[in-house]
């Protein structure tokens, strides 16, 4: 207030009437100017929460097919794991175990063991697995035998190689979210 004790009070009334008119309201320019900034902004926030919500869902359905993805592989490797098995054979697009007969004992004292494989009650196929979450959807499951070793003795048994594991795994409520899963058991 300093700048107006020189003033009249004329001159500090016409001040004070054009200072009034002044702040009556905004104009119609600034009411656009906010109403285009705030839609600007506005749009940037529900842009970057819905990109962040999408990204959250996706992470969720990956995680959860993930999850039973490592489930069908460590039911299938504890399975083979459990079986003790010395040799494999695929009959009809389904590998069978086997293991070396027993060492027994003959009346003379010596160890022996007959000759050849006994089958073992596992079975590896494509259709051997089930999800164990009914929200996933197993599309398919491809077993393949890569690098197979065969006993010099009897040629249609594999010693040892690697079981690749794919798996084609989809959410029951959303087919668009289709994961592919590979996964390999040496033996």
């Amino acid at each position: 207030m300093p700048r107006y004790v020189n003033r009249s009070p004329r001159q500090l009334f016409r001040k004070a009437k054009t200072l009034s008119k002044k702040s009556d309201g905004f104009t119609l320019v600034e009411l656009l100017v906010t109403v285009v900034v705030a839609s600007i902004l506005s749009g940037a926030i529900i842009t970057a929460f819905l990109s962040g919500t999408l990204g959250f869902r996706l992470t969720n359905d990956t995680s959860e097919l993930r999850s039973e993805a490592d489930y069908l592989v460590s039911s299938i490797l504890s399975e083979v794991n459990r079986s003790e098995f010395d040799a494999v054979t695929m009959i009809d697009d389904t590998y069978q175990f086997h293991r070396l007969s027993e060492p027994k004992i003959s009346s003379a004292g010596m160890i022996y063991r007959q000759a050849g494989y006994e089958s073992i009650e596992l079975n590896l196929s494509d259709s051997s697995y089930t999800p164990s979450n009914p929200n996933v959807i197993l599309e398919q499951i491809s077993i393949q035998l890569l690098d197979p070793v065969y006993d010099a003795r009897r040629p249609r048994y594999m010693t040892s190689g690697l079981f690749e594991i794919e798996l084609v795994l989809s959410l029951a409520e959303n087919p668009d979210s289709t994961r592919t899963f590979k996964s390999a058991i040496p033996f």
